[in-house]
């Protein structure tokens, strides 16, 4: 599940690549359109900007823009300065997993973990704004080896 930050941060995202590329939109503009608080989705974008996800400019005609094609920017990288994407320590039967001895839950905790990063690893923007429907992992990561970057 994406945090509440970490879903503004993908719908920000998703909002500025159907604009044209390098076309800035302001965050009261998009704030408004996308009905997210003002002030906490421009700490959202500001903090998008740092990690080099978007693009701003100040003045008029200013705000933000996707720092790279929709197609290679990933849902992981966009959320990911919002919420952990590794494996959480506390155990679902209580305390932290000890990894020497592991819970009766852990192996499978641990395998819905991975599919999710894998998941959010190879979903781009540009795949969800395509509705196209997700289709098998392990075939569509070797058609992306294949096609290139």
């Amino acid at each position: 599940m994406l945090s509440l930050t970490g879903t503004y941060a993908l719908q920000a995202a998703l909002h500025l690549a159907l604009h044209r590329p390098g076309e800035a939109v302001s965050a009261a503009v998009m704030a408004s359109q996308l009905e997210i608080p003002a002030s906490y989705l421009a700490k959202v974008l500001r903090r998008l900007a740092r990690e080099g996800v978007l693009k701003s400019s100040r003045g008029p005609g200013g705000g933000f823009h996707l720092a790279r094609a929709p197609e290679q920017l990933t849902v992981a990288v966009v959320v990911a300065p919002f919420q952990a994407l590794r494996p959480a320590r506390l155990c679902l039967m209580g305390g932290e997993c000890d990894l020497t001895d592991p819970c009766s839950a852990h192996a499978r905790r641990a395998a819905w973990n991975a599919a999710a990063l894998e998941i959010l690893e190879q979903t781009t923007l540009a795949d969800l704004l395509s509705g196209e429907p997700l289709g098998d992992p392990v075939r569509r990561s070797s058609e992306l080896a294949r096609s290139g970057p």
